[in-house]
């Protein structure tokens, strides 16, 4: 068993727990926007930027004086704490997708471990979306779906691109499977 991380670009049919049937096909793939990241990102980059800056203007101070020449080095620790947030909101970003096919919705949670959920479209009842001034400025927002049944849990598609897009997909796929169901029923 190999163990690969996954490429953000990669194309999502060729994912293993994706299981697609004869015939189906992904409608959508995505994830949440870049922009939900992108201010956590560019500060852990800016507190890792100024952590080397303070190494290099503290450095010099710190080995004229009587103080262990260790300390020159600590504001590096400020570095590896950058690093380390901007590394972090990015794998989290990254371990999510969301997968929308012809029958079914996925949404995959995780890197090494997964947790996928799997809602056949025929259990949708309907779909929603909102968006906040500054997530419609920005075009991204989340798409709510509503399942049919006690033991099946609403969906949210948590701040996708486009979410006016996604949200008409699903409404195209359940009009689609509507029809193909009324139209099994009268035959």
């Amino acid at each position: 068993m190999s163990l690969s991380l996954p490429n953000p670009w990669e194309n999502v049919e060729d994912a293993d727990w994706l299981h697609l049937t004869d015939g189906e096909q992904v409608k959508w793939s995505g994830r949440p926007s870049r922009y939900t990241i992108a201010p956590v990102i560019a500060g852990g980059i800016l507190l890792a930027a100024a952590g080397i800056f303070i190494t290099w203007w503290f450095r010099p101070v710190a080995v004229e004086s009587i103080a262990p020449d260790v300390f020159g080095f600590a504001p590096l620790l400020i570095s590896a704490v950058g690093v380390s947030i901007a590394l972090g909101v990015y794998l989290n970003w990254l371990r999510l997708l969301y997968v929308i096919t012809d029958e079914e919705i996925y949404v995959k949670h995780g890197l090494i471990s997964r947790d996928v959920t799997q809602v056949r479209l025929d259990r949708v009842q309907n779909t929603a979306y909102n968006q906040s001034v500054i997530e419609r400025s920005l075009n991204y927002g989340n798409v709510r779906i509503y399942t049919a049944g006690t033991s099946t849990e609403d969906i949210t598609l948590d701040h996708v691109p486009a979410p006016a897009r996604v949200n008409r997909i699903l409404t195209e796929l359940l009009s689609n499977e509507s029809r193909s169901r009324h139209y099994t029923l009268t035959k």
